[in-house]
Parts: structure tokens; sequence; C-alpha cells
């Protein structure tokens, strides 16, 4: 007889460790948001201290397929959709993979899975098509400024971003916005630190104990690179990690911040 609490265990067990690290050959737009030193840690190579937890992982995995289920539909109002277009920038040595673009909209179309959760909709009379704070995630806004840039780089028009949140009991939430200047200042100025620091091989600051940013809640206190009592991204990783003995004599530390 099978062991209902063992079947659980052994089922979350394989989920996340399915969950493999990205290598990191440029700064992704989907980790911008992140700790500057977390991405630096990852680009590096440096394993991750902290794996997400099974049911997130599964969420993202449900999430994808809901992407594939949603296109479709899309397809009727964006009739020259382009799905899944991954894009790589040398000169701003940054990758993304563009959920949807309509050029004939000037449009980006970004699809997010979300738990119910986030949603305003409790009861009846509640809105159904609002999150808690009546707007998209600041750290969504920042991944599709990065797209903003790799479109323009490539002379795509694009003047407005359309973000549709799916939960995965079928509630739509979408938002429709023009760009936002604010989200390409952050991005540039992030993307021109985090190149400098690799360029100097510069250890970046980290900054996820801030409690104070806006980025804390939804990002920075799940960083890839805490550990139960140490600093988060410590820098002792580096040696743990063994890497090559003439870079880690080049790295050094700094304190500016990004």
């Amino acid at each position: 007889m099978i062991e209902s609490q063992t079947l659980i265990a052994n089922l979350y067990n394989q989920i996340r460790d399915g969950d493999e690290q990205r290598p990191m050959e440029r700064w992704h737009a989907s980790s911008i948001a992140q700790c500057p030193r977390a991405q630096y840690f990852g680009r590096l190579g440096i394993q991750r201290t902290r794996q997400p937890g099974a049911g997130m992982v599964l969420r993202w995995k449900a999430g994808h397929l809901i992407e594939e289920v949603i296109r479709p539909y899309l397809k009727h109002d964006f009739p020259d959709l382009q799905s899944s277009i991954r894009f790589e920038s040398a000169v701003l040595d940054l990758t993304g993979e563009l959920d949807n673009y309509s050029q004939s909209e000037k449009a980006i179309i970004e699809i997010k899975s979300v738990s119910g959760h986030a949603v305003k909709y409790r009861r009846v009379g509640d809105d159904r098509h609002h999150l808690r704070d009546e707007k998209q995630y600041l750290h969504h806004e920042y991944q599709q400024a990065c797209y903003v840039k790799l479109l323009r780089e490539t002379n795509h028009p694009v003047e407005q971003i359309v973000y549709l949140y799916i939960t995965l009991d079928g509630l739509l939430v979408p938002y429709v916005t023009p760009i936002n200047k604010e989200a390409l200042d952050f991005v540039s100025i992030r993307l021109e630190r985090l190149n400098e620091f690799w360029l100097n091989q510069q250890v970046p600051p980290c900054q996820c104990q801030d409690e104070t940013s806006a980025l804390y809640k939804p990002v920075m206190q799940y960083c890839d690179y805490s550990q139960e009592g140490k600093d988060c991204c410590d820098l002792s990783l580096l040696d743990a990690n063994k890497l090559d003995a003439n870079k880690l004599e080049s790295l050094n530390v700094s304190q500016n911040s990004v």
C-alpha cells in the first residue's frame, strides 16, 4: 500500500530537485530586479544556497502551460502575434525571451500566472479584474523595460505593454499601460552598473536586507543566495565554489550603489 505522506514527500522532492539553475552568459531580463550581487553570483556560476519551493516550481510550470492555452485566443485580438522571441544584445550584455509581441499594435503582451490570493476577488461583489494593489507588479515592469530596450535596439516599434495575469483557477486580470520611463531609467542604470562591475571584476553590493525597498517583498527576500546564520550573498560563497584562483585574486568588493 502506498503511503500518502511518502508519496507527497517524494513528489515535492522530485519537483524541487528538477528545477535546475540556468547558466548565465549575459544578464537576464527576467532577473533584472534581483539583488545586484545575486545576479553577479549567478553569472559567475555560483550554486544557489536557497532552492525555490516545490509549490512555487509547480506553479511556474503550470503557468507555462497556461500561456500555451491562452495564446490561440490572443491571436483573435492580435492577428500578427509573435511568441517566445529570444533576444540577445551584445551592446547591453542582456538576453531575454519575450512572451508575445504585436508589431501592428506596437505592443508587448506579457502573460503572468499568479496565485488566486493575488487577486482582489474574495466574495461576490469583489472586483475580479484587479490585483490587490490594482496595478501590475513593479518587478514585472522592470522586466518589460528590458524587453522594450531589446526591441528598440532591433528597430521593433513598441509603445504599450499588456500585462495579462491569470490565476490557476481561471481569473483574468489585464493591465494595459504606456511605456514606463522610470522603469526604463532604472534598467538603464542597473545594466550600466552591472556591466561596470563585470568588466572591472568587482563584486557589487548586496541589497537583499533593505526592507524599505519596493522590491524587498516580491523579490529580495527570496534571494537565491540567502543562508541561515550568515549574511545574504555572503562573500565566502566565492571561495566555497572554488572559482579560478586568478579570478578570485582580481575580484574586489565594491560598496558602490547599483
